[in-house]
């Protein structure tokens, strides 16, 4: 079956769409030390050429040359030397190329940039560079994409970056950063999906994408791979986060919600099943999911996050999901997740939930106070109505609870307001994080903005930062989802 799954993935292997950048078409004439900037005025992904030629003599030795390749302006400062290596710096888009001849020169890796730095660091004559392209690439089609009239002219900011954030990430898969990782993950699908779905509509892409998981090596609990490499050749991951296992059967409702396509919500059932099955196994005897030392949970990248009851709630929430589809075809298993769906949320309201205090806290978490878990049992359905509001406000608003980090999570707090049909203050969540991105000159959303402190990096380092990230796309979704 894993072999039907890959030749159906790539029966969708999505077309490229190429567009030449012409970031200055004046010459330059340059000697050893000497640098320049090319400004390719917004954020693109793609391949780099230039041509090099002599100005008086002919060039008797190689040029040497620096070129590094920045995705905001600030990285044009950024020593990547004395970058603190936490992931490979090999990531740092930078270069030192030797030109033996005149002429074309293509560079053979794809880069994510605006900006492109170039330093003459040895040449034994002036030499010319001239006729500078860049070719950026997606799977995304202008052509097809929506564009709906926004009245709030910061919303319409915010859609805009979003939006070509989305493009950017759109290559052979859903990538979740074209600078760094290049890889297809969950968490990123699940979010690039739906907006894919307001926005470009390629359904071809989604749809290859969620057989590419169906077609990977599952761990012995039977969760699928959080991420997957497919270029050039289909590897799988070696991590297997488990609420992003649900959230893979969450990722192919929301395109049988969107498309009422049968054949592939049929094709994938069998995979949805054995994730839900794996987390129905680690239920405790009290009903409550299990999230120990040996399991693997993402949530967020909040240090010191208990995460029981936020897992318990993405179990809720795949679980509505599926129900839902289920109870729509009439399909002979609703039955069995019916009864798991209530006796899982029966178990949460007695567990995980404080109604006295309307609190989502718990001995399960070290009575730890989070955004996260509150945010899960709203979606969850465990609270709901003015109840539901009233907790959320208590936890975004009090010093006691952990806050969001990443936009991947922030995401979900939105989602659960328009739940509530909080409506205004879901507008002021995106304006107050993607609006402060815009303010720092955002051409494409970032992986990670802590207000605040711009300089904040999970790996240790800004400057490995992804400044193109796919689980920062969804304004755009919310923006044309609910406010158009």
């Amino acid at each position: 079956m894993p072999n039907l799954y890959l030749k159906k993935a790539n029966e969708n292997l999505p077309d490229c769409i190429t567009d030449t950048i012409i970031p200055d078409t004046s010459p330059r004439i340059l000697e050893k030390g000497d640098r320049i900037i090319l400004d390719l005025k917004n954020h693109y992904v793609g391949y780099f050429s230039f041509t090099m030629n002599y100005v008086d003599e002919y060039i008797d030795a190689p040029v040497r040359m620096y070129i590094k390749f920045c995705e905001t302006k600030q990285e044009l400062s950024d020593d990547f030397s004395k970058y603190r290596e936490g992931l490979c710096a090999s990531w740092l888009q930078e270069e030192i190329v030797n030109i033996d001849f005149p002429g074309v020169y293509k560079m053979p890796r794809r880069y994510a940039a605006r900006f492109i730095q170039i330093t003459i660091l040895n040449t034994p004559k002036k030499l010319m560079l001239s006729d500078f392209e860049f070719s950026s690439v997606t799977s995304a089609d202008n052509n097809t994409l929506k564009n709906p009239v926004i009245h709030d002219p910061e919303l319409e900011k915010i859609d805009k970056v979003a939006v070509n954030t989305l493009k950017n990430c759109m290559q052979r898969v859903f990538e979740d950063g074209p600078k760094r990782d290049r890889r297809l993950w969950i968490g990123d699908l699940r979010l690039e999906a739906l907006t894919n779905y307001y926005t470009y509509n390629n359904l071809a892409l989604v749809r290859r994408c969620l057989y590419l998981f169906a077609a990977a090596e599952r761990n012995k609990s039977g969760f699928v791979p959080s991420f997957i490499y497919e270029n050039p050749i289909f590897v799988s991951g070696n991590c297997f986060l488990e609420d992003y296992a649900l959230l893979y059967v969450v990722s192919i409702c929301d395109y049988y919600q969107h498309t009422k396509d049968n054949d592939t919500f049929t094709d994938l059932y069998d995979v949805m099943k054995a994730q839900l099955d794996a987390a129905h196994a680690r239920i405790d005897n009290e009903g409550i999911i299990t999230v120990d030392e040996n399991s693997d949970v993402f949530i967020d990248w909040c240090e010191g996050l208990k995460k029981t009851t936020s897992m318990h709630g993405v179990y809720l929430y795949t679980l509505c999901q599926f129900v839902d589809i289920l109870i729509k075809r009439k399909h002979k298993d609703v039955g069995i997740y019916q009864e798991r769906l209530q006796k899982a949320q029966e178990s949460a309201k007695h567990i995980l939930y404080d109604k006295n205090k309307n609190k989502v806290i718990n001995a399960k978490d070290n009575n730890q106070y989070s955004v996260h878990s509150t945010v899960w049992m709203i979606l969850g359905g465990v609270i709901s109505g003015k109840e539901a509001e009233e907790a959320l406000q208590n936890a975004l608003e009090s010093k006691e609870s952990i806050k969001p980090f990443t936009p991947y999570m922030h995401h979900y707090v939105i989602e659960a307001m328009y739940k509530l049909n909080m409506k205004a203050d879901a507008v002021q969540y995106i304006k107050k994080l993607w609006g402060g991105m815009l303010a720092l000159g955002a051409d494409t959303f970032f992986e990670v903005y802590v207000p605040g402190n711009p300089e904040f990096s999970p790996y240790g380092d800004r400057m490995v930062n992804s400044m193109c990230h796919a689980w920062s796309c969804t304004p755009a979704y919310f923006i044309r989802k609910y406010l158009i």
